[in-house]
Formats: structure tokens, sequence, C-alpha cells
């Protein structure tokens, strides 16, 4: 019998790995409609999910001018740090002289065994793929050596793209919040589902915000500036208090205290002969939102930031919003989601502080004040009107 392909990725385990993991099982050759049913799912389930997913696939697509690295080379084999050069793995993939001794195996290897000797598999591709193996062996050599292939160029541009990237990780699952100390004497916060990479140098202190939302405290050091990276976006700060809060490639930016510079793109493409930077000065208490290259400032908005930021204690804060955005909110913070059933209930505005985690309480407040019933389901909360 088949296992469910995705039970083998573990539920918090980071979102590129888990994308790193779909991208190769579906290169395998063995894919079905059912696991593409579980990858559309695992997709919709987070705006995360499918940056990462389109990065690998971005990256894939732009490897084609690598494949003549993999002439020659063994399935299932990755060929050791600076060996790429070697003659053995620039002969015809066609010639079994051309592979060095240790590669000369069954074409069938190309997916490890459960045991005997893979211990690695287990951590490297789904659980399924050694399952398949049955339908693997049938092919041709030639089709085998392929799909081998394949996957070794697949784990050299995720090497390329991840591998050579120095920092460390932090990342939170849907609801979660946690705090970072980092060696400069900077804090973090991290909001629900939140991703990021520190990389600190002698030259910059660098955070990139792979999906989230995160608070910055950032320690004073002239020498160093602290660089919140958003795709072409940066946030700059030497000493300052500031959120981050991704939206795909955009960015809502809050001030609490000193100045951070916003750039919608890095000075190197100015350098380059691209478009020059476009930049944005926010002091303390400045609200800015980017579309694009373009950017949006709202100075002295003070009351409005430290309703933005109420997350950090656990709630999320209201003021005469429509309905359809705070149900996106709280959508950020629970796994099981709200749907709203009826658009003519959409535009209605809500009020009032609500425990992030407390989505009860928000709903009782709907159904006892407002037109609009609520309906309990399994995996979802429908709203009508009534």
């Amino acid at each position: 019998m088949r296992r469910s392909m995705d039970s083998d990725i573990p539920k918090s385990e980071p979102v590129e790995e888990a994308a790193v993991r779909w991208f190769m099982c579906q290169q395998s050759g063995a894919w079905y409609d059912a696991d593409q049913a579980r990858l559309d799912a695992w997709l919709d389930a987070s705006v995360a999910h499918r940056i990462q997913y389109l990065r690998i696939k971005n990256a894939w697509e732009k490897s084609d001018c690598m494949k003549a690295l993999g002439a020659g080379v063994a399935p299932g084999e990755i060929p050791p740090r600076d060996s790429w050069g070697d003659r053995r793995y620039l002969r015809s993939s066609g010639s079994s002289e051309a592979r060095p001794r240790s590669a000369r195996r069954d074409e069938s290897s190309a997916f490890p065994d459960r045991g005997g000797g893979a211990e690695h598999a287990d951590r490297d591709v789904p659980a399924d793929v050694g399952e398949r193996r049955t339908s693997v062996k049938r092919r041709s050599g030639v089709q085998v050596f392929s799909a081998a292939a394949a996957l070794v160029l697949l784990a050299f541009a995720i090497y390329i793209i991840y591998g050579l990237l120095p920092g460390t990780q932090y990342s939170t699952a849907i609801g979660g919040i946690q705090n970072v100390a980092l060696a400069d004497g900077s804090r973090i916060t991290l909001n629900t589902n939140t991703h990021i990479r520190v990389i600190l140098s002698d030259q910059e202190r660098q955070i990139r915000l792979d999906s989230g939302e995160a608070f910055f405290e950032v320690a004073k050091d002239n020498k160093r500036p602290f660089v919140v990276y958003v795709d072409d976006k940066r946030v700059m700060a030497v000493g300052t208090k500031f959120a981050v809060r991704r939206n795909d490639s955009d960015v809502q930016v809050v001030v609490t205290e000193g100045r951070v510079k916003l750039a919608t793109v890095p000075i190197h493409s100015a350098e380059a002969g691209g478009p020059p930077p476009a930049v944005a000065f926010l002091d303390a208490g400045t609200i800015a939102r980017t579309s694009h290259s373009e950017v949006l400032v709202r100075p002295g908005a003070q009351s409005e930031a430290e309703k933005l930021l109420t997350w950090r204690i656990g709630y999320v804060s209201f003021d005469n919003v429509p309905l359809a955005e705070a149900v996106a909110e709280f959508n950020r913070y629970n796994v099981r989601q709200i749907v709203i059933d009826d658009p003519a209930i959409a535009a209605v505005l809500i009020g009032g502080n609500f425990r992030s985690n407390n989505t009860e309480a928000f709903l009782d407040l709907l159904q006892s004040g407002f037109p609009i019933s609520v309906e309990q389901r399994d995996d979802q909360v429908i709203l009508k009107s009534r």
C-alpha cells in the first residue's frame, strides 16, 4: 500500500527543506494525481510554501546550463567537492568505463533502499520513493540515468542556493512567537509562521526575512548597519526599533524608535546601470508599505503603529476594519481557517482587541452583535448572513 508522500515531511521542518523534498519527488518520474493533489494542498496552506517551491522550481529551470556537469556521473551519486573538472566525469555517459569504480552499480540504485547502507535515504527524499522502485526498475538504463542526473543537478542547484549561505535560521509555526537574542546585543521577536536567516559579519548585520513578520530591537553599531532583506527591498538601521512584515515580495515597516531607511532596490543594481534605488527615511511613529517599487509613507501614525504591534503580547487589534481584513488577520494565527461565504458581510466594520488564538471570542461577538451566522466544521469556520 502506498503511503501518503507528505507523511514523512515533518510539520516543523524548515519550509525550504520541505519544498526541496516535494520538488525532488516530483522530478523522480513516479508522480501520481494523488501526489499532485497533496502538493497543491501544501502550496495553498501558506504563501511561504508557494514562494519557496517557486524558488526551487526557478533554480531548476535555470540549471539547464549545468547539465554537462552530470555527464559520466553514476545514478544517484553527487561528485565530491572540487571534482567537477575530473576527467572521469567528462566522458560519455554511455560508457561504463567513464564512471569511477565506486559508481558502477545497478541502475536501479538511483533511489536508495530503506536499509542496506542507505541510512541517509529517509532524510533526502520522501519516504515512498523507495516504494516506487518497482516501476523505476522497468525503465531503460538511459531513462533511469536521466532521472538520476536530474536529481544530481537539482541537488547541486539547491546546494548553490542554500548550502553556500552562512548564518543561522529561526522559524515559528502558525500561532507561534519566538524571541531571539543575537551576539551583537540585538533582539528579534518572530511572529506567527515566520522564517528568517541571520548573517553577522564585520561589515553588516544581515537578516533575510523569507516569510512572516518580525520586530527588531537593534543594538547600536555605527560600523555595522543592521539590514533586513526582503527580495529587492532593504530596511536599514543602526540603533532603533522597528517591525517588518512580508507580503509576498512587498513589505510593511513600522518604526517605534529611532530612524530607518527603506530602499526598494539594492544599491549594486544602480551601480550596474539599473534603476536607482527608491529611498524613504522613516522616523518613529511612521508606517510604510511598498507595492512593487512604490512606497507609501504615513508619518505621525503612532497610535496605529502600536495597534499593529500588539501581536507581541498575543493580541490582534481592530479599529473599525472590514470583516474580511479582520478574518485574514485571525487566519494568520490559526490552523483552522475562517471563511466568509457571503460577500455581503465582508465589508461589515469590526473593532476590538482579541487574543490572536482565541477565535471563539471573536466568533461569539460576530453572532451576538451582527446578523452573521457561524457554521462550525471540522477544518473550517463558515460565516454567512442570517
